[in-house]
């Protein structure tokens, strides 16, 4: 089955509390590096439990059909070393509406511990959806730190 590529393209919401670099002011340009060499120079962060972001994702391929699975790699790390730290995952399509498969958490452990050094977290995957292109091409990735 063919595969692509979406990055996010825009900040529906920016609740997180640091970008660096601090300009542009938006988020989403800080997370967008897809599948090539990620760019740890840019990035959001916060500290502040229930600090959302939600990210607009680019459009399909147009002679997409039918979205079947999404995967999404998370770079970073967490800081924290309490058990319960973790950032949740959601993707929305058509605004309000959740992808089967809400949500997926990312831990301390995805990132091989905690620490000061980015790594690439396993992907997270949406499996056994079924998207049409008009749905997968409104898709919303919701990001929510959930504390530790």
């Amino acid at each position: 089955m063919p595969s692509t590529t979406v990055v996010p393209t825009s900040d529906v919401s920016a609740g997180w509390d640091t970008i660096v670099p601090t300009t542009p002011t938006t988020h989403f340009d800080k997370i967008d590096e897809g599948t090539v060499t990620p760019n740890d120079a840019d990035y959001i962060e916060t500290t502040t439990v229930g600090d959302v972001d939600r990210f607009a994702l680019g459009d399909t391929p147009s002679n997409t059909s039918e979205v079947t699975q999404i995967d999404i790699p998370v770079r970073g790390f967490l800081e924290d070393v309490s058990a319960t730290a973790k950032v949740r995952l959601e993707l929305f399509h058509s605004g309000t509406t959740a992808v089967t498969g809400n949500p997926k958490d990312i831990v301390g452990a995805d990132y091989g511990g905690y620490g000061t050094t980015p790594a690439t977290a396993p992907a997270k995957s949406w499996t056994a959806i079924s998207l049409t292109k008009a749905q997968a091409d409104s898709l919303e990735l919701q990001a929510t730190f959930l504390g530790s």
